[in-house]
């Protein structure tokens, strides 16, 4: 089989993946286990290929031992799958972006492939770094080019999971490390559209956004580890130096979570996914009303999970407004994004009312659902989420296409 585009957004809580177009996630939970569990673990075998992705169980060679593991849902509630999240996880040596990469291609195999077919070939694959681990090097290209060399060439991965059992090989021909957080400027800019004469043929378009063609722009990249932020030259343009490029300092919102549960709800949840879905399933009411489906009674953690969010919002945009002065006087725009942006927006626009006045975070403070126009013809339209991912896409046609004009 082979697979022209292979773009991946390795999350501290979710990776999320377009593969010829194809959307997927896998939640970022890796655990290992011992070759005996790997065959113990199921009694029937899945009959139909997409109930793999609850079922991920795989075997790779790492560091020249066969190892074994439980990829996704089903690593989802062993508390040893969520030791990444309190800490800045280092995606360039972790295993875990290594073993969702191999998920993810078994997956996409399993749903498209002849069974016979055993090798994969990746014509262009694309992932990206956060801005700490680029700006511990000298270079940025040195980390970046460190998790290129992760990803290329060839790799082998057995899918345990009883009914769906094969030996892949997959060979990646070019990969590319780009920037988190900056590469989003490329879906602010652009947006995906069908062609109206073959539906198979993607169109690049420019978006209307030309409230931003005049001023500098901070894009703030919220996530569950680390929180980035880069300034754009005017028209969401390429940063001007490094030091366009910041850490916003503070703990892991993951992390803080998990702490949470640790400290007041460890009877109601025993592992941070399922805390962390109670808050995702919840945001939008406002109310976090706990049901436990054993006793039927209801629990109102309204007020504890609240408390949190707004201190985490307090601390994050202070941190944020003081690594961002204008010496000029001009105002900076911020747009804000990122998988923890929707749950945190009501709390940081609370937050930056104690630093400025509402007409000013009004005018210069934006999420996202707040800027991209509704296009029906648009596809994939970015979300908080996967607006990085959107950008890889966007970018990945624009190599594969310069390719084929090479040829």
């Amino acid at each position: 089989m082979n697979i022209r585009r292979f773009n991946g957004d390795f999350g501290n809580s979710t990776n999320n993946f377009m593969i010829d177009g194809y959307y997927l996630e896998i939640p970022t939970n890796v655990v290992e286990i011992s070759e005996t569990k790997a065959n113990e673990l199921f009694v029937n075998p899945i009959t139909q290929s997409n109930e793999l992705l609850e079922r991920i169980v795989i075997s790779t060679e790492i560091d020249g031992k066969e190892r074994y593991y439980l990829v996704g849902e089903m690593a989802e509630m062993s508390k040893l799958s969520n030791g990444h999240v309190a800490i800045m996880h280092d995606k360039i040596k972790s295993n875990i972006p290594y073993l969702s990469f191999l998920s993810a291609v078994s997956y996409y195999d399993a749903l498209n492939s002849d069974n016979n077919d055993n090798k994969i070939e990746i014509d262009y694959m694309s992932t990206m770094l956060p801005i700490w681990l680029l700006k511990r090097e000298d270079k940025f290209s040195y980390a970046q080019k460190q998790m290129e060399e992760r990803f290329i060439g060839e790799h082998s991965v057995k899918i345990i999971t009883l009914g769906m059992e094969k030996e892949l090989k997959i060979v990646v021909k070019r990969t590319k490390c780009r920037i988190e957080s900056e590469v989003a400027r490329h879906a602010l800019k652009y947006k995906m559209l069908a062609s109206e004469d073959d539906k198979n043929v993607l169109i690049i378009e420019k978006r209307n956004n030309v409230e931003f063609a005049n001023f500098q722009v901070v894009l703030v990249d919220i996530g569950g580890g680390s929180t980035d932020a880069v300034k754009l030259a005017k028209g969401l343009s390429t940063p001007q130096s490094r030091a366009s490029f910041q850490v916003i300092d503070i703990a892991p919102f993951l992390g803080e979570i998990e702490q949470l549960r640790k400290e007041k709800l460890l009877e109601y949840f025993h592992n941070l996914r399922a805390l962390e879905k109670f808050i995702v399933e919840n945001y939008k009411q406002k109310k976090y009303i706990f049901k436990d489906e054993n006793t039927g009674e209801n629990y109102d953690f309204t007020n504890k999970i609240n408390e949190v969010l707004q201190e985490y919002a307090n601390i994050f945009a202070t941190k944020l407004l003081n690594s961002f002065i204008n010496e000029s006087g001009e105002p900076i725009k911020f747009i804000y994004f990122g998988g923890e942006a929707s749950i945190l927006e009501p709390f940081i626009k609370q937050s930056l009312l104690e630093h400025m006045s509402e007409a000013v975070v009004e005018n210069n403070h934006f999420f996202l659902n707040e800027i991209l126009e509704d296009d029906t013809k648009e596809i994939f339209k970015p979300s908080p989420r996967t607006i990085n991912l959107a950008a890889l896409e966007i970018l990945s046609i624009n190599e594969m296409r310069k390719t084929n004009e090479g040829e």
